[in-house]
């Protein structure tokens, strides 16, 4: 395993790169049950704010009236497998779930989990398998880019909704109602969004799995 140069001062151990790698194994299973709490709740909340507000601005940009609380994202999915959708909902809908379905994906990457399981299994690979999956992978991040950007810049557009107003003095736009408090507002929102949708859905399988490997190792050692 690599590691790093050992540290300057006298009586510093080397210390390896997955020297944090496993932190989460200090917590007690109190803590734990926490964080899984607190994370698996902020990822249910928040993903559903996350969909809503992706779809109220597809909806708004297509010039459609709807207004759509988060809690209707789970009725649409009732509405959509009974086709009881209509053609700009069904579109809205579509974009706000292809989104989220992308913050999941750069949360766990597939692709990263399939070269542990290759490296372990056929350490040799062939020319043709390394190029097909590189060419796989560019495409995944070239898509996964442009939804997330896409979805920023959405979330951006759904906070200055009704707060901007762009009109155009021929081929110069000029922009009323833009303030600092507006603009600040428009960078926070995007980015906790896709923190808490990428981080929190992460840690909260981390965190469940450190508690259920500490239950595991208790129930050994009482068997002993």
């Amino acid at each position: 395993m690599a590691r790093l140069q050992p540290l300057a001062r006298s009586g510093r151990a080397t210390i390896d790169l997955d020297h944090h790698a496993n932190g989460h194994e200090a917590l007690t299973p109190i803590m734990l049950l926490t964080m899984l709490i607190v994370c698996g709740v902020a990822y249910f909340i928040f993903s559903q704010v996350q969909i809503t507000s992706t779809e109220q601005t597809i909806l708004s940009l297509l010039q459609v009236t709807t207004q759509l609380p988060p809690a209707m994202t789970v009725s649409q999915v009732q509405q959509f497998m009974a086709g009881q959708l209509d053609r700009y909902t069904t579109i809205a809908d579509s974009i706000g779930w292809s989104v989220q379905i992308a913050l999941l994906l750069l949360s766990f990457p597939v692709d990263s989990a399939l070269l542990m399981v290759h490296r372990k299994y056929a350490q040799e690979a062939s020319t043709s398998l390394a190029i097909g999956a590189a060419r796989i992978a560019k495409w995944q991040t070239f898509c996964i880019r442009v939804l997330v950007g896409g979805d920023v810049l959405t979330d951006c557009y759904y906070v200055f909704q009704q707060h901007v107003t762009v009109a155009w003095n021929g081929l110069l736009p000029f922009v009323t109602g833009l303030n600092a408090g507006i603009v600040l507002v428009g960078v926070i929102y995007p980015v906790a969004v896709c923190f808490i949708t990428v981080f929190a859905g992460k840690y909260t399988l981390i965190f469940l799995d450190a508690l259920l490997e500490q239950f595991r190792s208790r129930r050994a050692q009482s068997a002993e």
